[in-house]
């Protein structure tokens, strides 16, 4: 639930930032290097969003209606730097199958799925991203307002 809200709220920041871009360096989506730079914008703008949101306590909207806490191994709240790492590992996570598709064909996109079916398995239902950075999603056991 909270990553389909995630994504809605995340199509309205790239729909808003992407016409920023576009409107500022009148970018109109031809391939090329501008495609490269606006793809980094983009995943730049992501990291933002999300590092603010994770660290010192933060919850995005999605998290906080879903009543979903990002924590330390030990329950702390994050410092930026453990989110912007956890955020480097879950955005390479989707990329890297992505760069992989022209070297290995289509069905490296499948590779997107491990992080998730990894929490499958995982004692603590942790994505491997998770376990890399040493961070955990925890439910709150009394929701605030």
């Amino acid at each position: 639930m909270c990553t389909v809200y995630e994504g809605l709220v995340l199509f309205a920041v790239a729909v808003f930032f992407a016409y920023a871009f576009s409107a500022l360096l009148r970018y109109e989506g031809a391939p090329g290097a501008m495609r490269h730079v606006f793809q980094a914008y983009l995943l730049a703008v992501f990291g933002l969003y999300f590092v603010w949101f994770w660290s010192r306590g933060r919850r995005t909207l999605p998290m906080k209606t879903v009543a979903v806490r990002l924590l330390d191994t030990h329950g702390r709240p994050l410092t930026p730097a453990r989110a912007t790492l956890r955020y480097c590992l879950a955005a390479a996570c989707l990329v890297v199958p992505v760069l992989l598709v022209d070297a290995v064909g289509p069905g490296a996109l499948t590779l997107m799925a491990l992080p998730w079916l990894w929490a499958v398995f995982d004692p603590l239902r942790c994505a491997v991203y998770d376990r890399l950075a040493g961070t955990r999603l925890v439910i709150d056991a009394a929701p605030r307002p």
